[in-house]
C-alpha cells in the first residue's frame, strides 16, 4: 500500500521500520543530537548515518520529525484472505484522518489485531503521518485497502466473523455485546459515523456508555476502548 521511496519522521517510526525489516530502507538522516542513538542500527541495517542539521529536516515535512528521517520502500502486501484465520480485526469507515488512522493502528497492535481494513477510496493509507501517529504499529500491522467494504464483510462473515459496529444511536451498549469467537469491530467516519450500508452488513450495532457532557468521543480512543472490551476476559 505504500509509495516507493518514502520518508518516514520521528523515532518510533523510524526505530520500528530499521527493526522489523520488512521493507528496504535506503537512507537515514538524523541532527547530531542523535547521533549516537542511531548510528548502530543504521549501520545493523547496512546504512550509513549522515548527519543533518535540523533546517534541512524541517524543509522535508510539515510535521515534527524530531530530529531523524529514514526513506523507506514498499512495505509487503496484505491481502483480506490474508486475514481469514485471525480472531480479532478493526475495520474503518471512511476515516479520513492520517493522524486518527495512526492511533488506531497503535490500539489495533496493542491489542492483537492482525489488520486494519480501510476502503480505497475515501480514506487515509500509508503516509509518514500514519507511521508517526501510530508509534510504530504501521510495521507491524497492516493496514489492508479493499474496494468495497460492505462485499468484504459479507466475505468475513462467511469465513465466521461477528461484525460489531459502532453507533452512537444504538439501543446496546457495547459491553452487553457477546464479544467471543472472530469478531470485526467496524469503526466509522469522524463527522457521519458508518454509512447505513456498512450498517446493514454488522450482526450488532452497540454503543459505548457515555456519563457525561460531552456526545461523542474520537475515533481512534472509541477504537481502543471496543478493542480492550472485545479482548477483555468475560466472567
Amino acid at each position: 500500500m505504500s509509495q516507493s521511496n518514502t520518508w518516514l519522521f520521528g523515532h518510533h517510526a523510524v526505530k520500528a521500520a530499521l527493526k522489523s525489516a520488512r521493507r528496504k530502507t535506503f537512507e537515514i538522516l538524523a541532527t547530531k543530537q542523535h547521533e549516537d542513538e542511531y548510528k548502530d542500527l543504521a549501520k545493523t541495517a547496512g546504512l550509513k548515518l549522515q548527519i543533518v542539521d535540523r533546517q534541512r529536516l524541517d524543509k522535508m515535512t510539515q510535521q515534527p520529525h524530531q530530529g531523524v528521517a529514514l526513506k523507506v520502500g514498499n512495505l509487503p502486501q496484505v491481502n483480506v484472505k490474508d486475514l481469514y484465520d485471525a480472531d480479532l480485526l478493526l475495520m474503518l469507515d471512511q476515516v479520513t484522518d492520517p493522524h486518527n488512522v495512526g492511533a488506531c493502528l497503535r490500539s489495533a497492535n496493542a491489542f492483537g489485531c492482525k489488520g486494519v481494513i480501510v476502503p480505497t477510496a475515501h480514506s487515509s493509507k500509508d503516509s509518514p503521518i500514519i507511521a508517526k501517529a501510530s508509534a510504530g504499529a504501521f510495521e507491524d500491522t497492516p493496514l489492508v485497502a479493499v474496494a468495497n467494504l460492505a462485499q468484504t464483510l459479507e466475505n468475513l462473515k462467511k469465513e465466521g466473523f461477528w461484525v460489531v459496529g459502532l453507533d452512537g444511536y444504538a439501543n446496546q451498549t457495547l459491553d452487553s455485546v457477546d464479544m467471543g469467537g472472530k469478531i470485526i469491530i467496524v469503526m466509522g467516519s469522524e463527522g457521519d459515523g458508518l454509512r447505513d450500508l456498512i450498517k446493514k452488513k454488522c450482526d450488532f450495532l452497540a454503543k459505548l456508555p457515555m456519563q457525561g457532557s460531552v456526545e461523542s468521543l474520537n475515533v481512534s480512543v472509541a477504537a481502543g476502548i471496543s478493542l480492550y472490551e472485545a479482548r477483555r476476559p468475560k466472567k
